[in-house]
């Protein structure tokens, strides 16, 4: 019943950043670590309500993490919308919406929903231009953190079951990051605070709530280190959304 949740179905492909596809169902990744922020005017690219919230981030990876994202679902603007492709990055800004619990771009006198995700340096942007029931998370497939304890403290006991199956540490890891990965981006689709959706089996809710959802693991590369990430998305109409992975931040 569950299995196919479990299955990597969400196609990730590498891409240079000059070559983005449509953004249509377009899930772009990029580790955000790579970028020196000190080499960017961040006036270019950013409103003066941006600038006011990245001068206020003191940790460089927090910096790191705003930048990518933000110049990152500016491009996809510009693509999925043609008649923005002249407007300057700094004519649009990002600002959360507090009644939707939606981060919203503001471009002209359009508002556009997205959605971001982060999780130690890796960046997940999309457009949610249909305004349906959209949501997708990234999470770092870590060994270190106690997940079976974790599991066992917030968890619905189904899950646990599922996680604690598997004798293979690694399997049981990742088992507990799909399933945490689902249950974010159900919080993200359907604008529900993560809270309420950490002990309820996240399958049974998907079914009630009539959300596909598809995942898959992507293993990023940094200072001589493979980092591996999960990464689900969980939608309400389209069953075709695709992640591409960026190898490069050339604009």
């Amino acid at each position: 019943m569950t299995a196919h949740y479990f299955k990597n179905t969400l196609s990730i492909t590498p891409i240079q950043l000059t070559n983005l596809p449509l953004a249509n169902n377009s899930i772009l990744l990029f580790d955000a670590t790579k970028l020196d922020v000190s080499k960017f005017n961040l006036p270019d690219y950013f409103s003066p309500f941006e600038l006011s919230v990245i001068n206020r981030r003191k940790r460089a990876q927090a910096k790191q993490e705003y930048l990518a994202t933000r110049i990152l679902l500016k491009q996809l603007v510009k693509i999925a919308k043609p008649h923005y492709a002249n407007t300057p990055l700094n004519a649009m800004s990002t600002q959360f919406d507090e009644a939707s619990a939606k981060l919203q771009l503001y471009v002209s006198d359009e508002v556009i929903n997205t959605c971001i995700s982060h999780s130690h340096g890796l960046v997940g942007v999309a457009l949610n231009l249909a305004k349906t029931e959209f949501g997708f998370d990234i999470e770092k497939i870590s060994l270190k953190r106690p997940f079976e304890k974790l599991a066992k403290h917030f968890y619905h006991a189904d899950e646990i079951a599922l996680i604690a199956k598997p004798s293979n540490t690694q399997t049981q890891a990742n088992t507990f990051f799909r399933i945490w990965t689902l249950k974010e981006s159900l919080a993200k689709a359907t604008s529900r605070p993560i809270a309420k959706l950490l002990s309820p089996n996240v399958f049974n809710e998907l079914n009630m709530a009539t959300l596909s959802a598809s995942s898959n693991c992507v293993t990023v590369e940094s200072n001589d280190k493979h980092t591996q990430f999960d990464v689900t998305v969980a939608h309400k109409k389209s069953t075709d959304w695709r992640c591409f992975l960026i190898t490069d931040f050339i604009l």
